[in-house]
């Protein structure tokens, strides 16, 4: 008889979930929904000397800065891992203009 019903011998090994993230209905009535648009952005401007690319952990968006003072609105689920980048510093949202040449 285990005095932890047998928990350490399952310990480590993947657990199947208990629930569905997809709903019934959309299982069988057709493609699935894209992801949602990026909703919120952060600035951010790089002060490096090269280029620099910083892959977003959270959404997998690769952000490229091209040279010295490049401007990019980095996803706001990407921010706080790009806070700690060093040569990365926030700033405001860019313009249109401003985020094709960067």
């Amino acid at each position: 008889m285990g005095c932890c019903n047998e928990k350490r011998a399952r310990w480590g090994k993947p657990v199947a979930p208990t629930w569905s993230t997809i709903p019934a209905a959309a299982e069988t009535t057709g493609p699935m929904a894209r992801e949602l648009p990026m909703t919120r952005t952060v600035g951010f401007e790089y002060v490096g000397e090269t280029a620099l690319s910083v892959l977003g952990p959270m959404t997998r968006t690769h952000y490229r800065f091209r040279s010295t003072g490049a401007r990019l609105d980095v996803d706001n689920r990407d921010a706080p891992y790009l806070s700690g980048v060093p040569n990365l510093r926030r700033v405001q949202k860019t313009s249109p203009s401003e985020a094709r040449t960067a």
